[in-house]
């Protein structure tokens, strides 16, 4: 924060009708009658050092700035058990175990980015879990984590820049649903900051460092930000569970056993786009309004199909895909 300096002061029974005052910041009025200027003095913009250690934190922002808040994850063995998690760890391990080919290629700081882009509920943040657990272990990273919903590319910017590492050796940063959680009616103005940011041109990395981003939609995002190497690198899908998949998480989440024709149709074309938020979705209904599992499956796929229906009315009516 700033400060105030008294710029002038004098009585109103000195003034006369069409004086002239300094310009000034503030003017208030003593009890005794003296008119006063203050002068605001910005304060310097160098950030106070903000001190990291290893760990799973979360960005918040309170009345007196940016903070880190101790978060975790809950590991999901069982969607640990679809989502191909192993070929992400593997980039991130390739990426931290060979730091020197950067230094040898004349870098001042490793850095690299993968972006994990897929539908809804395929699996990206399990697969962040998975990613976040495995690393916390070592206790020399710190993992942080921005939710892109809450916080501006340039107020992160500026905070990373402030930070100073205890016993970190390396940070691994979480930005969670960037481009927006739902589709827009244009493709997403790449912010000047975010890519300062990615390509670390202020310096704000200072430690090796991975950043691992996730979005629903990479398609609204412009070719300078995802076809540019040195912003993300690698482009990771992470996609709906394959037919095998979905008939295991099935027998899962039913606890029992399941009739084969409900069983096929889950393994079926049909439900491809079935997510495992839409598997748990069929047993609870079926339990709930005493339906067969097959008869829920028909109706959920009836409703994934209106959706999508009524998505693309939707993007009709904006005008979104026609040829300009």
């Amino acid at each position: 924060m700033g400060q105030f300096k008294v710029k002038s002061k004098l009585k109103l029974t000195d003034m006369n009708i069409g004086d002239l005052i300094q310009e000034s910041d503030f003017a208030t009025m003593t009890p005794e009658g003296q008119f006063v200027q203050l002068e605001y003095i910005e304060e310097s913009s160098k950030a106070e050092p903000y001190v990291v250690k290893p760990g799973i934190w979360a960005i918040q922002k309170t009345m007196a700035g940016m903070k880190l808040v101790e978060t975790g994850f809950i590991e999901d063995k069982v969607l640990n058990s679809f989502v191909n998690t192993k070929i992400i760890t593997d980039k991130i391990d390739c990426f931290f175990k060979k730091i020197p080919v950067y230094k040898e290629l004349g870098y001042d700081v490793a850095k690299r980015a993968a972006l994990l882009f897929g539908p809804p509920g395929t699996g990206k943040t399990t697969s962040i879990s998975v990613v976040c657990n495995k690393y916390v272990a070592d206790k020399e990273t710190a993992i942080v984590i921005w939710h892109t919903d809450k916080f501006e590319p340039f107020e992160v910017k500026d905070f990373i820049k402030s930070f100073s590492y205890d016993e970190t050796k390396k940070l691994i940063l979480i930005v969670e649903d960037i481009g927006g959680t739902e589709i827009d009616n244009q493709r997403m103005r790449s912010d000047s900051s975010l890519l300062s940011l990615l390509d670390n041109q202020e310096k704000a990395f200072r430690i090796p460092t991975f950043i691992l981003a996730t979005t629903n939609y990479p398609e609204n995002f412009l070719g300078n930000l995802m076809n540019r190497y040195g912003r993300f690198d690698d482009k990771i899908e992470v996609d709906f569970p394959n037919g095998e998949q979905r008939a295991a998480l099935f027998r899962f989440f039913a606890k029992k056993d399941l009739d084969d024709s409900a069983i096929k149709l889950m393994e079926s074309d049909k439900t491809k786009e079935f997510s495992p938020a839409h598997i748990k979705e069929v047993i609870i209904r079926s339990m709930l309004y005493d339906k067969t599992e097959t008869e829920v499956i028909k109706e959920i796929i009836k409703e994934v199909e209106h959706f999508k229906n009524q998505f693309s009315k939707k993007q009709s009516r904006m005008g979104i895909g026609d040829d300009d």
